[in-house]
Formats: structure tokens, sequence, C-alpha cells
């Protein structure tokens, strides 16, 4: 008998199918991007949760969750299930098209992450406005051009909680005061995102929930 779920496993949240068997041994292994786990009947969800929390899971099995497939999407930090079509995006409803999603879904972020640009500017001390631009890259999170006075942020981000893109925001405004990755840098980035080295890690692991999710 074969059953789908969700464990939470170190507080992130794995697709997972349950294969009861008459066995006395409990297995797990990643398959298709899913926590599939073999175990007898009587185990419950609970019990394997605490399991694989304490044994962990290797490193060399662990793939990143997707964000997004045929059922689900993830936006900033929550994952919604695409619910006749359309995903959610700050009260907007999107029809949601995997091949499309990010030309579809960028104004929105790009409005978002300019309100966040403008907020940190004003904290930071920053008196001249950057324009803002967004679009889907493979490669930077964002990128700040001080010739042009001009930050690029990846539309990737919107999968990411608003606590793990308020980071990368910090990060491409503190360019503004050094240009490169200094000690003194990092001190002015710390300074108005504290969180910054877990969220940060959490961004480059592919880990859409944040500190406050």
């Amino acid at each position: 008998m074969k059953r789908q779920t969700v464990l939470n496993i170190s507080g992130v949240d794995y697709s997972t199918i349950i294969e009861y068997k008459v066995t006395n041994y409990i297995r797990y292994r990643f398959e298709d991007n899913k926590l599939v786990v073999k175990c007898p009947y009587f185990v419950s969800d609970n019990y394997l949760t605490e399991l694989i929390t304490k044994k962990g899971i290797k490193r060399n099995d662990l793939k990143r969750e997707k964000p997004f497939d045929f059922d689900y999407c993830y936006i900033y930090g929550e994952k919604q299930s695409i619910k006749d079509g359309f995903v959610n995006i700050d009260g907007h409803f999107i029809l949601f098209n995997k091949d499309t999603f990010y030309k579809d879904v960028n104004k929105y972020f790009n409005d978002y992450v300019t309100t966040r640009i403008r907020y940190y500017e004003s904290v930071m001390g920053i008196d001249k406005p950057y324009s803002v631009a967004s679009r889907f890259t493979s490669s930077r999170y964002g990128s700040n051009s001080v010739r042009t006075h001009h930050i690029s942020m990846n539309s990737y981000l919107i999968h990411f909680s608003k606590d793990i893109i308020d980071t990368v925001v910090v990060h491409e405004l503190a360019h503004c005061f050094y240009f490169d990755h200094s000690k003194n840098f990092y001190n002015l980035v710390y300074k108005y995102s504290p969180n910054y080295k877990i969220l940060h890690k959490q961004l480059t692991k592919g880990i859409y929930k944040g500190v406050d999710n």
C-alpha cells in the first residue's frame, strides 16, 4: 500500500511517498525529487519524521525541491497549490504557464522589489534612488551598476521568502558604499540584515522558506 504525504525534516517540507510493506526495516531515498520511504504498516508519520531528522539525509541524496511543478508553485516562500490553473501574486491571479512564468510575473515582482529597495535606500541613507529592473537569469541574484546607478534583480527570487529577498536588496545597496566584498562591506550588510548568513545559505541551497515562514 502506498500513501502520499509531506514530511517536515529539519524545517524543510518534503513531498513523500510512503510504501507500507511486511518488513522490519525502514528505508528511505530520493526518487524523482520525492522522498520515498519503505516501512512496516504500523509506523507513524511522526516516528518517520523523528527518525529521518535524527539520521539525516545524505548530501548526495538530497535534491532541491523545484520552485514549481504541475500542482504547486512557491511564491514568496509559501507553497501554493495551483488551483484552477492560477497562482496568486499579491492578490493578482496569474494563469500559470511554466514556459512563460517569469515573464508573466515579472511586473508584479519588480513592483514589489522596488518598494523594498526604496525602503532600504531610506534606512541606509542613500539619497539618490536607484533605477530598478527585474528579469530571469540563471546566474546572479542581483547586480548593482554604480556607473549607471541601476540595480537588476533576478525574478527567480519571487519563489523565496520576503526576508531572503531583503538580504539580496541589502547586499546590492551596500555596494553603493563598498565596491568589493570586504570586511567593511559585510559589516554594513549585517547591520541591516542580521540574519544574512542564515538566509543567504537558504538562498544558495534552494530553501524557499525564510526565518519568518
